[in-house]
């Protein structure tokens, strides 16, 4: 059997209608010879079942491992040259496939990524498409990681996603930031937008979603503002490693004290308030 081109790899926690219409989507749409890998966290039986009809390649996990974790469990059985990891809730449009795969052919490249209509970082995000293939700045243009697509094998010598990361968020960040370190490109291809809900699976399934945001924040400005090494690519040059390394390191203190500034302001604000006598309340009465 040959190979396919494109293995596409997909994370399902219930929300089954949202990951019908993305699989939908994306079995009508591709324009390469691909797969559809679906792995699956620990959904209710019914969607595990599903899962296991549908996709190509079938993972079903009993409980959540987490994005990066069941992510990285796609990409160890995925067959094509490339890879897309891919949110459920994403809508594909017809001959996505070809134009984002386009700049991996470039080897100075990491990632590429379609636009979309919402993420966390609005860099990505546009209302129409485009015609640009724009180069992110590194550590400067932060994408969210809605749809990210790479050679397969270079996602695979990079250490995949960091599974380190409580359930999800930040994993994205930390993966641009070592694509970037091996001084590789992020690009974006305009001409491709991707329908994108936004969260809609942490929104449904993790009440405390906010904490873990914050948590997951703190410990990527963590790793990247101190010392903690880095995987090194064979075809990065060290000093090369070491000059992007430290300019992640400044990007990602900047950030932190960005954010730690943000958090006394808060603080001070709400001190202020607290302080302020309350108004005496007006008394109105009838003659």
């Amino acid at each position: 059997m040959t190979a396919p081109d494109l293995s596409i790899v997909i994370l399902s926690w219930d929300n089954q209608p949202l990951t019908e219409r993305c699989v939908a989507s994306l079995r009508s749409h591709t324009d390469v010879p691909h797969e559809i890998i679906i792995v699956d966290n620990g959904s209710e039986a019914a969607t595990a079942a599903w899962v296991e009809s549908t996709a190509d390649v079938a993972i079903c996990n009993s409980e959540n491992r987490g994005f990066a974790a069941a992510m990285n469990q796609g990409l160890d059985v995925a067959q094509g040259r490339f890879v897309a990891f891919v949110n459920n809730d994403t809508e594909f449009p017809a001959g996505w496939a070809r134009p984002v795969l386009a700049p991996l052919e470039d080897a100075s490249v990491g990632i590429s990524l379609p636009a979309v209509t919402a993420a966390g970082n609005p860099v990505t995000v546009r209302q129409q498409p485009g015609v640009a293939v724009i180069e992110l700045e590194p550590f400067g243009h932060l994408p969210s990681g809605v749809v990210y697509v790479m050679r397969t094998d270079l996602a695979r010598r990079l250490g995949g996603w960091n599974e380190s990361y409580g359930t999800a968020s930040a994993e994205d960040l930390d993966l641009a930031f070592t694509v970037w370190a091996n001084d590789l490109a992020v690009v974006l291809v305009e001409s491709v937008l991707v329908e994108h809900v936004g969260r809609a699976t942490v929104k449904a399934k993790l009440p405390d979603r906010f904490a873990l945001y914050r948590a997951n924040l703190e410990q990527f400005l963590e790793r990247w503002s101190g010392d903690e090494a880095i995987v090194r690519l064979d075809e990065c040059p060290a000093e090369i490693h070491r000059r992007n390394r430290a300019a992640g390191r400044a990007a990602a203190l900047w950030l932190k004290r960005l954010i730690e500034a943000r958090d006394e302001s808060r603080h001070l604000r709400k001190r202020l308030a607290e302080a302020q006598p309350s108004p005496t309340p007006r008394r109105w009465w009838r003659r």
